[in-house]
């Protein structure tokens, strides 16, 4: 039986670059996922401007610039149909970039396999002792002195150890597919809301767009019939999806399992911030878990990465939840926005916030 300081389940951005920090500071690590790498996930492949102080933190700015990639120059707001709300980034403030999903997640597994952990693809999670540390997967059982649970929002480290929240019923239902870029798609995000939900799309290099979009599945489950109300001429797409959009924060972990990026919590797409706070949260828990590995105590190490959590989200997240409960019931939002004329100042507020870069 392998043993290992840290196993991290899922090699998503906040798993890599958790396994990353913790392989750059010496420990045995081991990053499993139970895909084969390179893959595509839902996702509106782009990355908040806040992620450019990670780059430079971790030296792979370089890196990342290299990364094939499409820089968005502003944000569009439709509603119905009707241009509601257009912002350019001008300097010294800059726009998302869009780098596709799997380009990304196996640029950094890659990163975090230089750095020397031992990477498993193909290797699903069957078992997990949080007071042992001993993981069962298909691949055999492995130890370790703490388990990171960076599987996603459908997180098995956090059901089979007891921190995932009650399930409650999600009527919200994510679709992506890539699309040969329209014509006249400039290089904004743009974002559409109908009543049935709402989607993005935007550029990820010169011949290619994403479409990303939540629909409340009461409504309709067509995602191919909202889109051609814009862009009345798409083609029939493979989509991808995913379930559930939102759910209640789990238990952030207990002394041996920490949970980070979205296993822990989910933030609302529409604001493009989710592999941001993956980012941060991976780099959190694996600067938290060097502390505790050194000190062999993850007792006090756990309450510092609880703590520092909790203010991570709190400092930046307010926007993002102030949409999401905007967004719970879509048709709301759209009957409010064809009754009144939005507020500039308003909207350009909360997208500098989203948009900010510290």
């Amino acid at each position: 039986m392998s043993t290992y300081d840290v196993i991290i389940v899922g090699a998503a951005p906040a798993g890599s670059v958790a396994a990353l920090v913790l392989a750059r500071a010496g420990h045995r690590v081991a990053l499993i996922d139970r895909a084969a790498f390179p893959r595509v996930k839902v996702c509106g492949n782009c990355i908040n401007p806040a992620a450019w102080q990670i780059w430079n933190r971790l030296g792979l700015r370089a890196a990342f610039e290299s990364l094939p990639h499409q820089e968005l120059t502003g944000f569009t707001l439709h509603s119905e149909g009707r241009q509601i709300f257009e912002q350019t980034f001008r300097p010294p403030h800059r726009g998302p970039r869009a780098v596709a999903r799997d380009l990304l997640d196996d640029w950094l597994r890659r990163e975090a396999q230089g750095a020397g952990a031992k990477f498993l693809p193909e290797t699903t999670v069957t078992g997990l002792d949080s007071q042992t540390g001993m993981v069962q997967t298909s691949r055999g059982d492995f130890s370790a002195r703490l388990v990171l649970g960076a599987d996603g929002r459908n997180s098995q480290v956090a059901r089979q150890t007891g921190l995932m929240p009650p399930p409650r019923r999600c009527h919200r239902i994510a679709w992506q597919a890539s699309v040969p870029a329209p014509t006249d798609l400039d290089d904004h995000v743009h974002m559409h809301l109908f009543e049935e939900g709402y989607f993005g799309i935007c550029r990820y290099n010169s011949a290619e767009a994403v479409i990303s979009m939540v629909l409340d599945s009461r409504r309709t489950q067509d995602p191919l019939a909202l889109v051609r109300r814009v862009f009345p001429r798409l083609e029939e797409q493979s989509w991808l999806r995913m379930n559930p959009i939102t759910r209640a924060p789990a238990r952030i972990g207990t002394n041996r399992v920490w949970l980070i990026g979205d296993a822990a919590r989910v933030v609302e797409p529409f604001t493009g911030e989710g592999i941001t706070f993956a980012l941060s949260t991976g780099i959190l828990a694996a600067e938290t878990a060097c502390e505790g590995l050194a000190r062999n105590n993850f007792v006090s190490a756990f309450n510092l990465y609880a703590r520092e959590h909790r203010r991570l989200y709190r400092r930046r997240a307010w926007v993002n939840t102030l949409m999401r409960w905007a967004l719970t019931t879509p048709a709301w939002p759209v009957r409010l926005l064809r009754r009144m004329k939005p507020s500039p100042v308003l909207v350009s507020f909360l997208s500098h916030r989203v948009h900010a870069t510290g």
